[in-house]
């Protein structure tokens, strides 16, 4: 992390910048700012769904960046209303089924929200079964709570109960994506879900470790997102900030570096 180099954790900068940070770590974590991954993630793969639904060569699309700003705007409201009214639930806890089932609506709410347009029950509904399937796998694996323990400095799951049964789901469910998506012609989650599924796959084969749960929960997530990038590449300026933003917080409140593409914490860096 070039933050860590530039300001090293044992270094009297980091100190000082540690006091003033704990405002902005605060909002983060009181409006649940490291959800919108998730929110603007799925809300513009409906974006680009609608995109290929409308011209199946439509790449590198500069052109629809208001509107898909505004489909975001409409998402990150609609994640805001459920969460305050305790519709969503997001809990470091597992939820019961029911809560399962209604969050995964509202996650399907967002993707309705990106897909919208004035053709949409013109289209090709069944198309959005793929999109499901993906979705469906990727909220079972959110049922793995992982925690920073500091005095350990590293990550840990609070239960791995029926570990193999969520990890079997998850990959049932991106399979059949990758194969539903292949058979409808859809490049974008066909291929998102085919490079994907190899994570729910490694996790099941070795069901006891965080690190490939870590990746479980951040790949095929990130992935998608870059796949739906290649028809609105304007969403990548948003998701970097969003992400570099949020990893400096991190960084420079509690020294962890997180999001991270690892698993592990970077050793510390000693002073120049």
């Amino acid at each position: 992390m070039i933050l860590a180099r530039l300001i090293p954790k044992n270094s009297q900068r980091y100190q000082d910048i540690n006091k003033n940070v704990s405002i902005y770590a605060d909002l983060v974590e009181k409006f649940n700012i490291l959800h919108l991954f998730s929110v603007w993630i799925i809300t513009i793969t409906g974006f680009s769904y609608m995109l290929g639904q409308l011209d199946r060569y439509s790449y590198w699309e500069w052109s629809g960046y208001v509107d898909g700003t505004i489909r975001l705007i409409l998402s990150t409201v609609l994640f805001y209303v459920t969460t305050n009214t305790k519709i969503l639930k997001l809990s470091n806890t597992r939820i019961k089924y029911s809560a399962l089932f209604f969050n995964s609506i509202i996650g399907f709410a967002y993707f309705l929200i990106g897909a919208a347009n004035i053709n949409l029950f013109s289209n090709n509904i069944i198309g959005f079964l793929p999109y499901l399937f993906v979705l469906f796998s990727g909220i079972v694996i959110y049922e793995f709570k992982i925690s920073y323990n500091e005095e350990n400095d590293d990550w840990e799951i609070d239960s791995w109960k029926n570990n193999i049964n969520l990890l079997s789901i998850s990959l049932l469910f991106m399979v059949l994506s990758a194969i539903f998506g292949y058979q409808l012609d859809d490049p974008v989650i066909s291929t998102a879900s085919m490079v994907s599924l190899f994570f729910p796959a490694v996790a099941l084969v070795w069901p006891n470790h965080v690190r490939h749960i870590k990746r479980l929960q951040f790949y095929p997530l990130f992935i998608l997102g870059m796949f739906s990038c290649v028809r609105s590449p304007w969403f990548l300026i948003i998701l970097w900030l969003l992400f570099f933003t949020i990893r400096s917080i991190n960084y420079l409140k509690y020294g962890i570096t997180h999001p991270s593409f690892g698993v592990t914490q970077e050793e510390p860096l000693a002073d120049a």
